[in-house]
């Protein structure tokens, strides 16, 4: 029950979450996010078992060759690896409480505090949609939060509603950072997202340049970000979600500069 209300905030946040937030402004407290790992355990059991599988397959198998033997002894040691991969994982997430404030992040993990505000974070996010023979499966979210100190964090399936947490850290980001992207440009800056930038003028992908009159669309769909040139120049520039930083104010300042240019 107490695990409950805290989760909901109810509780006292810890003394020292508290200082960390409220010395770097980060306003009002929102929610604590934790660890699930029920999913994560069932998973390095399974990968266990298919160990001992291949292990006894390898052992007691008479009908396999030497080569086969070799076959089976890979793949045990494969699903070790990655096993013991899963565990060290397991651990270091449950040894980590994320509480989620109004202007930021801050990471709890034993006497460690770490604190995110929106202002200082870049983000890489990849949302995936998983199906099998055509039937939805589920959908795996993971962000990568690098803090303008070189401090960088992945979160992923091992928290809880990481959709939802995901959602508010790109939301938080983006009202923060895209005022001050606006004031930049029209102070005559060129702003990166790698491998876009833009400015006043127009925006540029590598080495080519697009000005905004000639900036048919830009959109993000199924994990892809597409500038479409308009007529009469034809084709397009592509590049992955996932490899642009802070693409959502990426796609908010440049939607506005090519509605503005039109």
């Amino acid at each position: 029950m107490a695990k409950n209300l805290a989760t909901q905030g109810i509780l006292p946040l810890p003394m020292p979450v508290q200082q960390a937030a409220a010395a770097r402004g980060l306003g009002a407290f929102r929610k604590t996010y934790q660890a699930t790992l029920a999913r994560t355990v069932a998973v390095i059991i399974l990968f266990l078992l298919a160990a001992v599988g291949f292990s006894a397959g390898a052992i007691f198998g008479n009908d396999l060759n030497i080569g086969g033997r070799i076959i089976f002894l890979l793949l045990v040691l494969l699903f070790v690896v990655v096993s013991i991969y899963l565990i060290f994982s397991v651990i270091e997430a449950a040894q980590r409480q994320l509480y989620l404030f109004q202007l930021g992040l801050v990471i709890e993990k034993g006497n460690q505090i770490q604190v995110l505000p929106w202002r200082d974070l870049q983000v890489r996010q990849s949302i995936t949609r998983r199906s099998s023979n055509g039937i939805y499966v589920g959908t795996t979210y993971s962000y990568t939060l690098r803090r303008s100190d070189g401090y960088h964090i992945e979160l992923g399936s091992l928290v809880k509603n990481i959709a939802e947490l995901g959602q508010a850290i790109t939301t938080g980001v983006t009202q923060e950072l895209v005022p001050h992207a606006f004031s930049a440009i029209r102070a005559g800056q060129t702003l990166t997202f790698d491998p876009f930038s833009v400015n006043l003028q127009g925006i540029g992908f590598k080495r080519e340049f697009l000005p905004w009159p000639q900036v048919q669309e830009v959109v993000a769909s199924r994990g892809s970000l597409t500038i479409k040139k308009a007529p009469p120049r034809s084709g397009s520039w592509l590049a992955l979600v996932s490899r642009v930083p802070n693409v959502m104010v990426f796609l908010v300042i440049a939607e506005e500069m090519r509605k503005q240019a039109a």
